[in-house]
């Protein structure tokens, strides 16, 4: 599983503010390389909100860093995947890791 900080703000944001967090992608990716990354945030009825919260997003030396701005009360799921160069043994899937955490804005 991805390591993902600062932990306990992921638990619960409080509306108006911005939030940058780090994944830590060292140990998962080895040898692999990153193709792509990105972060999709749902609500409560799994409806994808992620172009109201998502901000902007780098990755340097194995840490991908994503901004989030909490806009609206409620409660969200925050998906964090990360897609490798490089398949899987079937030549056709490419690695992928991600995380998934529920957050409360209040």
């Amino acid at each position: 599983m991805l390591k993902v900080s600062p932990r306990p703000e992921l638990d619960v944001m409080t509306l108006g503010e911005e939030y940058a967090y780090e994944l830590d992608v060292t140990k998962e990716l080895g040898t692999k390389t990153v193709a792509s990354y990105t972060c999709k945030i749902y609500n409560s009825s799994d409806v994808e909100v992620t172009s109201t919260f998502g901000g902007g997003s780098s990755i340097s030396s194995g840490f991908i860093t994503f901004g989030i701005k909490a806009t609206s009360v409620g409660k969200y799921k925050l998906i964090f995947i990360v897609t490798c160069n490089e398949m899987l043994p079937d030549s056709v899937t490419p690695y992928q890791f991600y995380v998934v955490l529920s957050v409360s804005i209040e």
